[in-house]
């Protein structure tokens, strides 16, 4: 039934994958908002069954994820069946096996840890790290950081996502600040923030000690935002992953940027997701704060761009109502 309802997938190598769960981030509703600068992958966080296919590898019944940096065409995971064309080795590359024995709710988490893991390469073992900002993005990036021996805080500006996280085991020893409150300062800052401002970026050179810090950029950045004070433009910086000495206010940091995973980094949050965390019993799918389906996902989208507003905690999407509520174990 899908090859006679997807036709031209027929000419040249694609695969169909059924997706069992997809999560809503910030990079789909700016593309709902129409403000997402750059690219577009509506609908990426994914984790799916092989329902079809021309290559070799990748046999129907398999579970995969999304490497949405991949060059291939392929329609949004917000969907009952996404299509993905195009040269057979990038199709495999396009589409890394699930991790073994974790539920869909914790691998729906792949892509998402993969981008967080590539910025985690940018902090020092042992460091001590204030994550700018406490959504998804922060608190996965704290995983990775605790297991590498960093001593990382969450500091945001304002208390709900912070209140959220209050209580849930996958924060246990996680230090939760708001802005005002911190006091200190950190070796390395990481932005982890949807959009630079310039109160944010006051509050992480405030952050930082008088010389000898990092400033790690993840977070989005408009394109033509430049550091106070100079003729540095943060987003180029960060999209080209270069590292420049900033001196602003009496301190001198190193500014470092961080953006887009590589192979190296999926295979990191796949590796991540198929074991236990050593400090909890939980694990990633604790940020889990709505389940949707596709209807649900069309509302949750209006409110979005209505509000301007990012919901506070993580949605995902199962395709069909039926299931949405189904248990989630291992595949």
């Amino acid at each position: 039934m899908l090859r006679r309802q997807l036709g031209p997938a027929q000419a040249g190598s694609w695969v169909v994958v059924e997706p069992l769960l997809t999560g809503l981030c910030s990079s789909d509703l700016k593309e709902a908002r129409g403000v997402r600068e750059a690219r577009s992958d509506f609908g990426h966080e994914v984790v799916g069954v092989v329902a079809a296919g021309t290559v070799e590898g990748l046999p129907t019944g398999t579970r995969v994820c999304l490497d949405p940096h991949v060059e291939v065409e392929r329609t949004t995971a917000f969907a009952e069946a996404m299509l993905v064309r195009g040269e057979p080795g990038r199709i495999r590359a396009a589409l890394p096996r699930a991790p073994r024995g974790a539920s869909e709710e914790r691998a729906v988490f792949v892509e998402p840890l993969a981008c967080v893991a590539r910025c985690a390469e940018r902090v020092e073992a042992g460091a001590s790290v204030a994550i700018l900002g406490a959504g998804t993005s922060a608190v996965l990036l704290s995983v990775l950081l605790r297991l590498k021996g960093c001593r990382p805080a969450l500091v945001n500006r304002s208390p709900g996502r912070l209140d959220l996280l209050r209580g849930r085991t996958l924060a246990e020893g996680l230090r939760l600040l708001l802005a005002e409150e911190a006091r200190e300062t950190f070796g390395t800052v990481v932005v982890t923030t949807a959009r630079m401002d310039l109160a944010t970026f006051q509050l992480a050179w405030r952050l930082l000690p008088g010389a000898g810090g990092r400033l790690v950029l993840f977070g989005g950045i408009p394109g033509d935002w430049r550091a106070p004070g100079s003729g540095l433009q943060l987003d180029a910086l960060r999209r080209r992953e270069q590292s420049v000495e900033l001196a602003h206010e009496g301190k001198v940091a190193t500014v470092l940027g961080s953006h887009g995973p590589t192979a190296a980094d999926f295979a990191t949050a796949i590796a991540v997701l198929e074991r236990p965390l050593p400090w909890t019993a939980a694990h990633v799918e604790e940020l889990i704060a709505g389940r949707l389906d596709l209807s649900g996902l069309v509302e949750e989208l209006g409110r979005a761009v209505r509000s301007g507003r990012d919901p506070i905690g993580k949605r995902v999407v199962r395709p069909w109502p039926g299931a949405l509520h189904a248990p989630s174990g291992p595949g």
